[in-house]
């Protein structure tokens, strides 16, 4: 960025010591906090993959770092925010940036750190979603009655099966909570998950689950379920969800968690007619920025 173009970003220009990007090779320069995510090594591989979403005060050390969000390279994360005095300015700069790269949406979210409802208003971010956790314990053992569903196990190779799988995905939730592509390719290739996709009698995609086990087996989590917006309503979401139960519970899952939006009462309701309980301490929000048009939620 050159000397005149920084001069006029609006944070400069309200006397703040000059906000700049941390650009690859200068990973070193930063100081990073003693309970940052990142090392050098780590920072420098994100800068080369986030050009221009990390910025930081030369003068006093003070940083902001973003990144996309669940993949998503619509949506900017703010992964870390370190500062004192200059949070708000730093926050409008990393916006400034992310608008001049045509992202949609800036996230900040509670399960990285909580802030006050003042500084959000501050900084002009507002509550998109309060997200619930939900646990089951024991788990129930026994065979599902699947009907005429059946499931196929979804592997990262096999193109035309993914495909439809991010077709439903997309078809079922909102916005927001869409897996890209790129998404499904890492959370397919990571230790212990696995992503099954149902199929009616016909052969057609009417629902998909995804897992991941923790812990040798006994720790579980349902990541995903989903069913075809047309056949919402027909019992689908139950014996889904029964299936991914079972496939944990027979590779030994003592307690499954999950997560829901506190909008999504139909989803809710399902949980705890199945057995599940809040834990209401896990729970957590997500604010944003909208850059451009507000998408469905």
């Amino acid at each position: 960025m050159t000397g005149s173009r920084e001069a006029e970003r609006p944070e400069n220009r309200r006397g703040v010591a000059p906000i700049v990007p941390l650009v690859s090779g200068e990973s070193h320069r930063l100081r990073l906090g003693w309970s940052s995510r990142f090392e050098v090594r780590d920072l420098e591989e994100h800068l080369r993959a986030n050009p221009g979403l990390t910025l930081w005060i030369p003068e006093t050390g003070e940083y902001v770092i973003g990144g996309p969000w669940r993949h998503r390279r619509e949506v900017v994360l703010v992964v870390e925010l370190s500062a004192g005095r200059h949070e708000l300015p730093l926050l409008e700069a990393l916006v400034a940036a992310a608008t001049e790269q045509g992202k949609a949406l800036v996230l900040m979210s509670e399960h990285i750190e909580v802030r006050r409802r003042a500084f959000y208003a501050a900084a002009e971010f507002e509550l998109l979603e309060e997200i619930l956790v939900y646990e089951l314990a024991p788990v129930p053992r026994r065979v599902p009655d699947l009907g005429d569903l059946w499931f196929q196990r979804v592997l990262p190779e096999d193109r035309a099966v993914r495909d439809e799988l991010l077709a439903l995905d997309h078809a079922a939730f909102p916005w927001l909570w869409w897996n890209s592509e790129e998404e499904f390719e890492n959370y397919l290739a990571s230790d212990g998950v696995e992503v099954y996709l149902g199929r009616d009698a016909s052969g057609a995609a009417v629902s998909y689950v995804g897992v991941t086990r923790f812990r040798g087996g006994r720790w579980g989590h349902l990541d995903r379920i989903a069913v075809a917006p047309e056949r919402q309503g027909q019992g689908l979401g139950w014996r889904s969800l029964d299936f991914a139960v079972a496939v944990l519970s027979q590779q030994g899952a003592r307690r499954i968690g999950l997560s829901t939006q506190e909008r999504n009462a139909v989803s809710r309701r399902l949980y705890e007619r199945y057995g599940f309980r809040r834990t209401m301490g896990h729970d957590y929000r997500l604010w944003g920025r909208w850059l451009g048009p507000r998408q469905p939620m």
